[in-house]
């Protein structure tokens, strides 16, 4: 496929599949079945929604477009607000927690063979 077009309103919003996960959810905007070498997703955290610490071997950008958040990566939290953007390299511990209201962020990730999520059932300090 040379390209494609579409909305992200037209995206199927999937809830996120990381056990312990709350009031997450995912779209996939541009996948490998789209012709790419990577993935470009949205979320969206609903207030208090939790992404729980977790691991994969992808690499991956976060872009946060709406609402702020606290960022858990290996032993260090960070707030994160409308504009802020982190890398989060391969194998490394990270999680997400949102406050009182909704958060959106984009996630550009790679597609390494081994596309599993371990979750490690710790919190987010």
């Amino acid at each position: 496929m040379d390209y494609y077009i579409s909305n992200v309103s037209k995206v199927e919003k999937k809830e996120v599949q990381i056990n312990g996960s709350r009031g997450a959810y995912i779209q996939w905007l541009v996948t490998k079945d789209h012709g790419a070498n990577y993935a470009v997703r949205k979320f969206t955290l609903e207030p208090k929604g939790v992404i729980p610490m977790h691991v994969h071997k992808y690499q991956e950008t976060v872009v946060i477009t709406k609402g702020e958040c606290k960022v858990c990566v290996g032993d260090q939290s960070r707030v994160l607000k409308e504009g802020d953007f982190i890398f989060i390299d391969s194998d490394v511990k990270h999680a997400i927690v949102n406050g009182e209201s909704k958060l959106e962020f984009f996630c550009i990730i790679d597609l390494p063979e081994d596309m599993s999520i371990k979750a490690l059932g710790e919190g987010c300090e």
